[in-house]
């Protein structure tokens, strides 16, 4: 690639409200929607400290010396590297954006602590596109002092292969690193993507797609010439490919994670080749006899966003005519025989009438479809604690919204999460009609109900277009 004049860069001073944050965050995990700049305050304040940061700026000022990059996308300024302090500048500008109803009393102090101090425009360094400030990027956190932990490393090597369409070869010679960096870096990624294909425990689940995860570890293991010649496991054009059946492939990789999270093995464990092939060998002969072949042939699945559905974004006037808690005019044949009795029971109740019986009718309608997802996806277990017992609902959505691929929606996907986050603020949300239902607030009025339907239809729909 030819050598790049970084001084020949614009420097521009902009308002910090105008700059947008970037959806393609290496820091924010690729299954978490970034759709809406609410969604990524969500995470940047739960994952990446923006209080503490602010906090910061406040007392000791803004330090300018590292430099922020933006990139012009259309009309607007995208923030490329900066979007933390850009994230704590907006929210001490305008704390309605923060998240959290306590941290949003905090950044009214923290504003009114600066006063007339605020920051209103910053200054930036404009790149001429995404791919030449990948570079600066790579520089800063992939080798330098900030740099990103191994997960976000690798989901920023593996989306420049997807977005820009270069080899493994061309990427490392654009950043001077070896091929075989950026090999194990967009394996890496696809086998943590891959991870919720495994159908594990949610407790399991969660903490493999936690940074915190021994991702070198699972690399090792699968890197091992032993594993790759039982398997014939390789990555090859965009995609995980074995040679052995996915069942066998899945319940290898099911037990690394289970045996990694557990912490029964460790680096330190299995520091020899021949341990390594001991474990591996020993997991492979407890696997049982299975009469599928399919191999596995797994690349991330990049499903663009659909617009919003009107239906999904507000109440049409048609719908503030309706007079049952459900619409009367389509029948839903769900596969579930109580979830479609209950359905019909809140089709023939007035909206109007018994408000807080209604919303409890929702709620249960909710759950049951919930499971009911994950029921016809083959997955019913994940609903199940060690018990045997449904877990809660809020438990099973979390999960639920992991489950991309799941949703040909990408919008609505992103609603769900929103309604189900604990940094939900507004009325339609999992808190809220939770507290309908159990009495707690005031009766909900037919906005409320009507807005719970909207979030809960799409999940019908997802059960009835399945064949049953």
């Amino acid at each position: 690639m030819e050598r790049i004049n970084y001084s020949s860069w614009n420097r521009l001073s902009l308002s910090v409200s105008n700059l947008k944050l970037d959806k393609e965050n290496p820091r924010i995990p690729a299954y978490i929607s970034t759709r809406t700049t609410e969604e990524i305050f969500s995470y940047l304040f739960e994952y990446e400290k923006i209080d503490r940061l602010a906090e910061k700026i406040v007392e000791k000022g803004f330090i300018s010396h590292d430099p922020i990059y933006v990139i012009k996308e259309k009309k607007s300024y995208v923030v490329v590297e900066g979007n933390r302090r850009v994230s704590a500048l907006k929210c001490l500008l305008d704390p309605a954006l923060v998240p959290s109803l306590s941290k949003k009393r905090k950044f009214e102090k923290l504003k009114n602590k600066l006063g007339q101090d605020l920051i209103e425009k910053i200054d930036v360094i404009v790149a001429p596109s995404r791919i030449e400030v990948q570079n600066v990027l790579f520089e800063l956190h992939a080798e330098g002092k900030l740099q990103w932990n191994r997960q976000q490393k690798n989901q920023f090597i593996a989306s420049i292969g997807v977005n820009s369409n270069e080899s493994i070869e061309e990427i490392a010679a654009r950043f001077n690193v070896k091929p075989s960096e950026i090999q194990d870096a967009v394996q890496e990624y696809y086998l943590e993507r891959y991870f919720t294909e495994l159908k594990l425990p949610t407790d399991i689940e969660e903490k493999a797609l936690n940074v915190n995860f021994g991702i070198s570890i699972m690399s090792r293991l699968v890197n091992c010439s032993f594993f790759k010649s039982l398997t014939g496991f390789k990555l090859e054009k965009g995609k995980l490919q074995t040679a052995i059946s996915k069942y066998k492939f899945d319940y290898l990789l099911r037990n690394f994670i289970i045996d990694i999270v557990n912490k029964e093995i460790d680096s330190r464990k299995l520091n020899k080749t021949v341990d390594i092939e001991k474990y591996i060998q020993r997991i492979y002969e407890k696997i049982s006899d299975e009469e599928s072949d399919e191999t596995v042939d797994f690349s991330p699945k990049i499903i663009k966003s659909q617009s919003v559905n009107a239906k999904s974004q507000s109440v049409s006037k048609s719908k503030k005519t309706v007079k049952f808690l459900i619409p009367r005019e389509k029948q839903y044949q769900t596969g579930l025989h109580k979830l479609d009795l209950l359905i019909e029971e809140a089709q023939s109740m007035l909206l109007d009438v018994h408000k807080t019986a209604s919303a409890l009718l929702l709620r249960t309608i909710l759950e049951l479809t919930t499971v009911r997802v994950f029921d016809i996806n083959n997955s019913k277990k994940l609903c199940l604690n060690d018990n045997g017992r449904i877990k809660n609902l809020s438990n099973n959505l979390s999960t639920l919204t992991k489950k991309r691929e799941w949703f040909q929606n990408q919008a609505y996907l992103s609603d769900l999460v929103r309604f189900i986050s604990s940094n939900n603020s507004d009325w339609n949300s999992l808190d809220s009609l939770n507290r309908y239902a159990h009495g707690e607030y005031t009766l909900p009025d037919k906005n409320v109900l009507q807005a719970v339907w909207l979030i809960t239809e799409p999940l019908i729909e997802m059960c009835c277009s399945k064949d049953i």
